[in-house]
């Protein structure tokens, strides 16, 4: 399935500020031409099956408490991740991750938690799939199938600590930054040549 880019001016700018690359066939991703400002990045199961999406409205509310997801619309929240039921009858949804188009020859592969930790990946040219909160426990199977190294950039906190356990070797986004996402390309590239070893 192809993902064309629809750009509409007022997400463009904050899109951009993130380090997405527009019309890039790196970064798939739909812009909803009906809803200002809400970008959708399509989410593949292991065999590349499209099977949902993670809608960002720049606008909404980014960490709702469970009364509030209770109560509002989620078109109100920052982040809201749509997955198919791979078994509807159980209500057990596929595993969907980001990133699965950036995988490659390299031996290893990156794992970090949220989308826009991975676009700073991307921008450097390195395999990378983004979790996007599923729990580590139905990862380990995933992982084990992709038959690569896997190598964590995680944050500082408790799904970064879950996900540490599955990993070959795990970093943790140095401060002061709170994950790969709020960290400027130029200082990554020298963390992944610095701390991690690898040269852009």
């Amino acid at each position: 399935m192809r993902f064309h880019n629809y750009i509409k001016e007022n997400i463009t700018q904050e899109l951009i500020g993130r380090d997405v690359k527009l019309n890039d066939p790196r970064f798939p991703l739909i812009v909803d031409t009906e809803e200002n400002d809400v970008a959708y990045f399509p989410l593949f199961n292991l065999s590349g099956k499209f099977v949902g999406y993670q809608r960002y409205n720049p606008k909404g509310l980014k960490a709702p408490t469970q009364k509030q997801r209770n109560t509002m619309s989620t078109k109100d929240f920052k982040y809201y991740t749509y997955v198919t039921r791979e078994n509807p009858e159980k209500n057990i949804p596929h595993i969907a991750v980001y990133g699965l188009h950036t995988l490659d020859k390299r031996p290893y592969v990156f794992i970090v938690e949220g989308i826009f930790d991975a676009v700073k990946l991307i921008r450097l040219n390195q395999p990378v799939i983004a979790v996007l909160g599923n729990h580590p426990k139905q990862l380990k199977n995933f992982f084990f199938t992709l038959q690569k190294k896997i190598i964590g950039v995680l944050d500082d906190d408790n799904a970064g600590k879950k996900l540490k356990s599955l990993t070959n070797k795990s970093y943790t986004t140095p401060k002061p930054y709170k994950d790969l996402g709020d960290m400027p390309l130029k200082e990554i590239k020298l963390f992944l040549k610095d701390t991690i070893g690898i040269k852009i």
